[in-house]
């Protein structure tokens, strides 16, 4: 009897104790584990409403049923209260969570739609300020488009004044002036050419940053653009007492020819401007296929702070004297290099010192092929033919070009025919003997004539291949290549008379070869 007793206590506290760890899962155990424990639940109440009776009927032959149900809590009623209570806690505790659940889930709902309204709301935003954004694109298009023009319209009309006043500069200063008066006329030309540079460099700067510039690849020997450097830069370095070199080299390159012109051209230029005496050299040196060219000069020099910002727009030396300032100009030169530099992308490299003098050196690739041409672009200006008696055809549809262009032409003794259209050129050359020796032109002329075909015209007319120079103030590398097609002498406004002179006096002596 004792023995039935204590095993009906001992189930009791057992089945109090699952109970408790039973609502201690419902309450915090996962989903998913909270519905198999409740199952597990529902059959543990049911085996506990049973088992009193099971335990009853094995203990009925010892003791008796009496003996079973006892006043210490072996009471069939005991369990069954025991039992419903558990699963209450069990059911209010699921119920509790399911809400708990619910909650977070229209929470979660609610957020759901909140942030779906908020992407929303980006995205429109996101999609006016594109709307806007083409817009601005667009209206910087239109805003190229419009300085493209522009410039196109700058840079013939506006060159035309500046390159008749250095032509009729230049045949002035080949009059016998007085003595007093020559240095007036000097000081005059040496404003000019500051203007013209300070005129080019804003366009070509101007030109640049509106992205109009494209590069040509093309393979060429670079011993014809040092020839026309040789010819240009070699009367204004003995103008100023300078020494001027260049030590040509016979290789080929591969890079945009008028690009890589005018690179050197800036640096050369740069070069003389700021050496107010010794020399300036231009050598080449070949490396791992590359063409290195350095332009030494024996200047002023840089300090290593300032060469941190050489390359900036208006940026000029702050230790420059006052002379070398009033000839110097806007401080563009550099910096238009820079941007060339890095739209062909090749390396430039700066050595200097102050009072020792600078030295710039640009890499050009190599080309595959190294066939060396027989046009080696070497200068002959420092030849002693002139153009003595030369017959020289000018066409241009400015009537002051060509009275400047005849005052200066003359004043080196050549004999000269000027003309305002192709027509014209005709008919005054069918009526000399001679076939002409040169040919001048503009390229954009009146009636809708451009210089290339009129000197095709001229050249067939005559049967005779007249060396030529086209002048123009349109410096698009389309123009350069049909130049080169026809195989003309480029030249941009404004001129130079000494860059004039040399290469008409280059021609001659290429023809008399």
């Amino acid at each position: 009897m004792n023995n039935n007793a204590g095993l009906f206590s001992i189930q009791g506290r057992n089945f109090a104790q699952d109970c408790i760890l039973r609502t201690y899962f419902i309450l915090f155990a996962p989903h998913a584990l909270k519905m198999s424990i409740f199952r597990n639940c529902l059959l543990t109440v049911f085996a506990i409403l049973v088992s009193p009776w099971q335990v009853a009927r094995a203990a009925a032959p010892v003791a008796g049923l009496a003996g079973f149900i006892s006043p210490h809590g072996q009471d069939i009623w005991f369990w069954l209260t025991l039992a419903l209570l558990a699963l209450a806690i069990i059911t209010a505790a699921y119920t509790w969570h399911v809400r708990a659940l619910k909650r977070q889930k229209r929470a979660l709902e609610t957020e759901i739609r909140l942030r779906t309204t908020e992407i929303q709301a980006q995205k429109e935003e996101l999609e006016k300020i594109n709307q806007a954004l083409l817009k601005v694109n667009k209206r910087q298009e239109a805003q190229q488009s419009e300085l493209t023009r522009f410039l196109a319209v700058a840079s013939h009309d506006l060159r035309q004044p500046m390159h008749a006043l250095n032509l009729y500069l230049g045949a002035l200063f080949n009059f016998e002036l007085p003595a007093a008066v020559r240095p007036v006329v000097n000081n005059l030309r040496n404003c000019a050419r500051t203007m013209d540079d300070m005129f080019a460099n804003l366009l070509d700067l101007s030109r640049l940053d509106a992205q109009i510039v494209e590069p040509q690849l093309q393979e060429f020997a670079i011993a014809e653009v040092l020839g026309k450097l040789d010819v240009e830069f070699t009367p204004q370095a003995i103008a100023k007492g300078l020494h001027f070199e260049i030590h040509h080299s016979m290789v080929i390159v591969n890079s945009d020819v008028d690009l890589v012109e005018q690179i050197l051209r800036n640096l050369i230029a740069n070069a003389l401007r700021y050496t107010p005496d010794g020399q300036v050299v231009v050598r080449c040196m070949e490396f791992d296929q590359q063409l290195q060219i350095a332009v030494e000069d024996t200047g002023i020099g840089i300090s290593k702070h300032d060469q941190e910002t050489i390359f900036e727009e208006f940026f000029q030396v702050e230790s420059a004297s006052e002379s070398r300032r009033s000839t110097a100009g806007m401080g563009l030169g550099l910096a238009i290099v820079q941007r060339l530099v890095r739209l062909l992308h090749i390396p430039i490299k700066l050595q200097s010192q102050p009072g020792q003098g600078s030295t710039f050196a640009i890499s050009l690739p190599l080309a595959a092929s190294q066939e060396v041409t027989d046009k080696h672009g070497r200068s002959k200006a420092s030849n002693s033919a002139s153009l003595l008696q030369a017959l020289i055809v000018v066409i241009d549809d400015d009537e002051s070009i060509l009275t400047a262009m005849r005052a200066l032409l003359e004043r080196w003794d050549a004999r000269v025919i000027t003309a305002t259209t192709g027509a014209d050129a005709l008919a005054l050359c069918s009526e000399e003997i001679k076939i002409p020796d040169l040919l001048i032109c503009d390229y954009r002329l009146k009636l809708n004539e451009n210089g290339i075909n009129v000197i095709a015209n001229l050249r067939e007319e005559f049967n005779h291949h007249i060396p030529a120079i086209l002048i123009t103030g349109d410096a698009s590398p389309q123009l350069s290549g049909d130049a080169k097609a026809a195989k003309l002498i480029l030249m941009h406004k404004p001129i130079q008379a000494e860059s004039l002179h040399g290469t008409l006096t280059q021609l001659l002596n290429e023809a008399k070869e």
